[in-house]
């Protein structure tokens, strides 16, 4: 089996998707699949995406894996040998007018309509796709994200000895952190917050005399750290695809506080104390809770970890290979 892996353009401010896919390609790798990236030379405009069409259909494979955000890709792509992969339609929710009508026909109506198979990362994707075009649903399977980050191998409670860390991983308006920041003010904790703060947020934490630390651009290697040294991760999206950051959190023993909604709540389990996102309130007193109970610590760490091990590299790589099987038979 030969398999082609289809991405967009590099970027090196957007490289989720690329990371996510180089370590499940190793994994599909390593049972004996030849496989192939395939990476868009041009820079996206409506001018070059016809170029990179005729470029894709160019070097078509047993099977075609779009990888993400690219969909308009399977225009030119066999539809009963080619998968695509949707993470989120966020894209779609920000647009209006024109733009939002031309974005819904190449990068969502188009694709799901000439295409067989359509993978979602979460319940919560599939659906909003569904809510859109219901006759897809039949198309749609769920194949969640992998969690990438190492799993702590022992499963132990962090002390809190003296100041608790809390950690943020994002920054953006879905993720929430001025409610966040709210919800802390106060308390005798520290901060660790990853990814770029405004002016406005800054000013705030230093007028409320918060103790946080501001990491941005970090590598792998440091984010790592950051979950080992957190106490709890504060992941209060509004929004989101999947919530990878949950399940890196309970890789490393990191307790975790997250929304109740869908798909943060979904990807969680039962590892997670869950709270309204829209409520400071709520959110203050979950991290208030879990500062002061641990056994409620211990018991949240001992799920996550069990819940992490659904999400693993090989998991996910064997529910890929499942999929590719399947269309080689009706190919």
């Amino acid at each position: 089996m030969k398999i082609n892996y289809f991405f967009r353009a590099y970027n090196s401010h957007q490289i989720s998707i690329e990371k996510l896919f180089d370590i499940i390609i190793k994994s599909i790798e390593e049972k004996g699949v030849k496989t192939y990236k395939i990476v868009n030379p041009y820079n996206f405009s409506f001018v070059s995406m016809f170029r990179s069409m005729l470029y894709f259909r160019k070097n078509q494979a047993q099977i075609n894996h779009i990888t993400g955000d690219i969909h308009w890709a399977s225009l030119f792509l066999d539809a009963n040998r080619t998968v695509l992969t949707i993470h989120d339609l966020v894209g779609l929710e920000q647009m209006k007018g024109v733009k939002r009508k031309l974005y819904f026909l190449l990068w969502v109506y188009l694709p799901i309509r000439k295409l067989k198979y359509i993978t979602a990362i979460s319940e919560k994707t599939k659906q909003e796709i569904v809510n859109l075009i219901p006759w897809s649903k039949d198309k749609i399977t769920v194949i969640p994200n992998c969690v990438s980050i190492e799993i702590n191998k022992k499963d132990e409670v962090k002390e809190i000895s003296d100041i608790p860390n809390i950690l943020i991983v994002g920054t953006r308006q879905n993720k929430n952190i001025d409610r966040v920041f709210r919800a802390l003010k106060g308390l005798n904790i520290h901060l660790t917050i990853v990814g770029n703060l405004s002016t406005i947020q800054e000013m705030y934490l230093m007028e409320n005399k918060f103790k946080y630390d501001n990491l941005v651009g970090i590598t792998e290697s440091e984010l790592l750290k950051c979950y080992q040294k957190a106490h709890i991760l504060c992941f209060v999206s509004v929004y989101e695809g999947f919530g990878l950051p949950i399940l890196e959190a309970q890789a490393q023993n990191c307790c975790v506080i997250t929304s109740d909604l869908s798909p943060m709540n979904e990807v969680a389990g039962e590892g997670a104390l869950l709270v309204n996102p829209y409520s400071v309130e709520s959110i203050r007193s979950a991290i208030k809770d879990l500062i002061n109970n641990k056994e409620e610590r211990q018991r949240l760490t001992l799920l996550g970890k069990k819940n992490v091990v659904k999400y693993s590299v090989e998991n996910v790589a064997n529910l890929y290979i499942k999929l590719y099987f399947k269309i080689l038979s009706k190919s």
